[in-house]
């Protein structure tokens, strides 16, 4: 099960940088660094909170911390590619 999440996660994860990349072609360039910083904040974020899960007691939490990352590893593909300039 942990496998399959993690491949699901790494198809949403290059999604995730197609979207991010097209994001940072458009608009003027101080919304563009404000994306960046935007990014390495969600990219710390995701990976505490995740940690958080894997942290659970059991064999649970390997997928505990699998299904959150590729949750929000998904959410946030979806929010960049309906961002404008996709």
């Amino acid at each position: 099960m942990v496998k399959c999440l993690a491949d699901a996660t790494a198809k949403w994860d290059k999604r995730l940088n197609e979207a991010y990349r097209e994001t940072l072609k458009e608009g003027p360039r101080e919304q563009r660094e404000q994306l960046r910083k935007a990014q390495r904040l969600w990219l710390q974020y995701r990976d505490a909170n995740c940690d958080y899960y894997g942290l659970s007691e059991g064999s649970i939490a390997r997928v505990l911390a699998a299904s959150c990352l590729f949750d929000m590893t998904k959410a946030r593909a979806k929010e960049l590619e309906a961002a404008p300039g996709n």
